[in-house]
């Protein structure tokens, strides 16, 4: 896999490039409609094509390819614009239909760019930079958890969780529970990247992304509350944010070095 500016990369396909938008081009997520997590993208070899599948609902293409020349649109993340482009009313049609059961309603928008666009929302971290903030991500292009982490906080849990729940591009293999929490860079196969900032929470993490039906307990969340709250942030942490410093390829199983 290659790592860019943009985030994770095969082929066409970069992290987090498409979007669910209201009509007026506001983003939705699974904060408030977690259905969204049910619906699962399958890649042609060549990752210029993806398909969606989704509980009672046809198969539907997405011709990744030909979505870099469509005319851009308006759309916004947290408030600030980004660039995108539509990807097609029947597209439009098949998100609606299957989250809000409408046949307007919702749309479907791509990134189109190789570079981030957006200034720094979280201003307070000033190791985050407008060159980590990605494609159409909350806060940076790269996050990453140790299985250690994810370990303990099941320890507390009646129902455990996996890492899949805190959707991380890396998942390290190795050291102690949140030991990550200090680290100052890391280099994964031919990458280095800065920790910019803690991963504090928001409750997508209470859905379970096997079944979008979000936890009555409200766990881990809850959990997370009784020991993963630092100074300044309102949400728990889980994980850090990283900007990439040296683009490259990573592989699966690559060592992890560390630097404090």
């Amino acid at each position: 896999m290659d790592c860019t500016i943009i985030g994770p990369k095969l082929g066409l396909l970069r992290d987090r490039i498409f979007m669910v938008t209201r009509t007026d081009g506001t983003y939705i997520c699974a904060r408030t409609f977690p259905k969204l997590l049910l619906i699962q993208p399958s890649f042609d070899e060549q990752y210029e094509q993806m398909t969606l599948s989704a509980p009672g609902m046809p198969d539907i293409i997405v011709p990744v390819a030909d979505l870099f020349s469509v005319d851009p649109v308006k759309a916004w993340v947290w408030g600030q614009p980004v660039t995108a482009t539509d990807c097609s009313e029947e597209l439009a049609r098949w998100i609606s239909r299957f989250v809000l059961k409408e046949e307007t309603g919702l749309r479907l928008v791509f990134y189109p760019l190789d570079i981030p666009t957006r200034p720094v929302r979280e201003r307070q971290h000033v190791k985050l930079t407008a060159r980590d903030t990605g494609a159409l991500h909350n806060s940076t292009s790269f996050m990453l958890l140790t299985e250690a982490s994810v370990e303990d906080l099941n320890r507390r849990l009646q129902k455990p969780v996996t890492a899949q729940q805190f959707r991380p591009n890396f998942v390290v293999k190795g050291p102690g529970a949140f030991e990550e929490d200090d680290w100052k860079w890391i280099k994964i196969g031919e990458t280095v990247y800065r920790n910019v900032k803690p991963c504090n929470r928001c409750s997508v993490i209470t859905v379970d992304p096997k079944t979008g039906v979000r936890s009555i307990e409200n766990e881990p969340m809850k959990t997370l509350k009784t020991f993963r709250m630092k100074p300044g942030l309102e949400t728990p942490v889980m994980g850090m944010q990283m900007g990439i410093r040296t683009e490259g390829t990573v592989r699966l199983g690559d060592a992890v070095y560390v630097g404090y």
